[in-house]
């Protein structure tokens, strides 16, 4: 049977002291002796004493939680980042509220009214596909000017005036493209099923300068932009239509759809065709034959955009800054090997 749940009251009397002196042992305050404070823990303990946590954050004014909005769970590199936020969160004592926009403009103005009803201290979000698209963020300034703390992390606007955890992306794509490169690739393709999202945008803009700078021209036949649903099949019209010896995935769903077109068309990663790609070690490391990826580190990202927040829930004073996050290529069997990366 459940023991039942005692008040602060209730325990103070059983132990012939008062309410403050147990308040004051359980938080630890050094006013309270070791002997007293050991006292009262082993009898909280006992009669199954549970501080009032309500209570407890009404008085303090804060809730210890955050509120956590990304765009796609589905998404492996949310998950990751998801992950960071909680280790860091959990480690200062923080809940975290999770909310899903599913890329919906509306679903997000929704999120963002329901956590800031008081409900969370501050916020942690990734901006959803059709606020990029509209270029509408006028809910993340309202929820700003109404004084809740904000970190922005990966899809990030400079509309909003807050703290922000990004990668570079235009120099990672150049970088990654570069690699491909160095590997004698010269016919090189880029696959994208998010185009319409700012990461999107700036790795196909550093592919592209890295393309320019090596062979002084850009073959825009060899890139295609597609929907999850198309890219498949598009990324096969390509092959079947272009020479290629290079293929630059810049998403999962491009990623996975470019290795199994260039399966369905009997060539041979990556003897004939090398490709780089964006997807989890677990998945990389699943396919056959393993991809070469770029590593965004989205526990990172998650663990930095966290103590970005906590820092400034405790001090607002601190000056906005953004946070850039190193990436790296993690090479597998889908590329050739290089002795000496870029």
């Amino acid at each position: 049977m459940e023991k039942k749940k005692i008040t602060i009251k209730e325990l103070a009397k059983i132990l012939g002291i008062s309410v403050s002196t147990v308040s004051k042992s359980l938080n630890d305050s050094y006013e309270i002796s070791e002997k007293t404070k050991l006292k009262v823990q082993k009898a909280a303990k006992k009669y199954n004493y549970k501080p009032n946590r309500l209570a407890v954050n009404l008085k303090s004014g804060k809730t210890k939680n955050i509120g956590v909005i990304i765009p796609n769970i589905l998404n492996t590199f949310f998950t990751r980042v998801l992950y960071g936020i909680e280790r860091i969160a959990a480690s200062e004592d923080y809940n975290i509220i999770t909310c899903f926009s599913r890329e919906s403009y509306q679903k997000e103005v929704a999120n963002i009214e329901l956590l800031s009803n008081g409900s969370v201290d501050g916020l942690i979000v990734a901006i959803a596909e059709e606020s990029q698209i509209k270029d509408d963020f006028e809910h993340f300034k309202e929820a700003k000017a109404d004084g809740i703390p904000m970190v922005m992390f990966d899809r990030v606007t400079d509309a909003v005036h807050c703290d922000k955890v990004v990668v570079d992306d235009f120099n990672n794509a150049f970088n990654t493209t570069k690699h491909l490169i160095n590997l004698n690739c010269k016919r090189i393709a880029l696959v994208s099923t998010i185009d319409l999202l700012s990461v999107g945008k700036l790795r196909t803009e550093g592919h592209k300068k890295a393309i320019e700078n090596a062979f002084n021209k850009y073959d825009e036949k060899l890139v295609i932009k597609s929907n999850v649903d198309n890219v498949l099949q598009e990324t096969i019209s390509l092959l079947n239509n272009e020479k290629i010896d290079g293929i630059f995935a810049i998403d999962e769903d491009a990623s996975l759809a470019a290795i199994k077109a260039v399966k369905i068309k009997g060539y041979q990663i990556p003897n004939d065709i090398s490709i780089i790609g964006y997807a989890n070690e677990k998945i990389a490391e699943n396919l056959t034959p393993t991809l070469t990826t770029v590593n965004q580190h989205g526990i990172t990202i998650g663990k930095t955009a966290a103590k970005l927040l906590i820092d400034r829930l405790k001090n607002e004073k601190n000056e906005v800054v953004t946070k850039i996050i190193e990436t790296n290529i993690d090479q597998r069997s889908s590329t050739k090997k290089l002795k000496t990366l870029f």
